[in-house]
């Protein structure tokens, strides 16, 4: 297990060159990663069980203790990210769905990479995992929000479909991965660091396709 949570962190170091060659591979070859597109929602939802098994009681209960810090990370982070999203959209010209697709990554809640990421750095891998969780958690009211503010001028967005889907994707697979952790806890903490090895490779896979899941006209 030790091997594999060293190549996770190889992979975590060198993960946007490698998001960059494999968007580049299956443009080039795009049936690659077709057979991916009717799939994405069980991907997403892989990735998002191993993050509701890493967390614990303390993730939920620092939240209540460090406020301030975790609010104004979630806030900045659904505040920038789908902030960038628009302006790459208004500055490449992108239109329909294209610009949907674009803020829709931009508007979705944090994921095990970031804490990965953030303990690579340095970082307060604690603050982080709190941010992801309160991110989370405010994801079906968050994300249909920011899509229909920033995508709705190029794609009608169906809200109430949008929120459901979210429940469905991002909330259940956590709230699974937690109730596994705490019934079996300490045989899941043996596992947990191929987690984010699991994430990633899951995560470049899912992210390639356009989020077909969701019907936008």
């Amino acid at each position: 297990m030790t091997k594999v949570a060293q190549l996770g962190k190889l992979v975590s170091r060198w993960f946007t060159l490698l998001v960059i060659i494999w968007a580049e591979f299956n443009y080039f070859v795009p049936k690659t990663s077709a057979w991916v597109v009717p799939n994405t929602s069980y991907l997403l939802g892989i990735i998002l069980f191993g993050m509701g098994l890493t967390l614990r009681g303390e993730d939920f209960a620092r939240i209540v203790k460090r406020p301030v810090p975790v609010i104004l990370g979630t806030v900045a982070h659904y505040v920038i990210m789908p902030l960038i999203a628009w302006v790459l959209c208004l500055i490449f010209h992108l239109q329909g769905a294209t610009a949907a697709g674009v803020i829709l990554v931009g508007s979705c809640p944090s994921g095990t990479s970031s804490s990965v990421m953030a303990y690579l750095a340095g970082g307060d891998v604690a603050l982080d995992v709190s941010i992801e969780t309160l991110s989370t958690i405010i994801a079906p009211v968050a994300l249909p929000g920011l899509l229909l503010l920033y995508a709705g001028q190029y794609v009608t967005i169906p809200t109430q479909s949008l929120f459901l889907s979210t429940i469905e994707i991002v909330i259940v697979p956590i709230v699974l991965g937690v109730v596994v952790h705490s019934i079996f806890g300490k045989h899941i903490d043996k596992i947990t660091e191929a987690l984010p090895l699991v994430s990633q490779f899951v995560w470049l896979r899912s992210r390639i396709p356009v989020f077909k899941n969701y019907s936008f006209t």
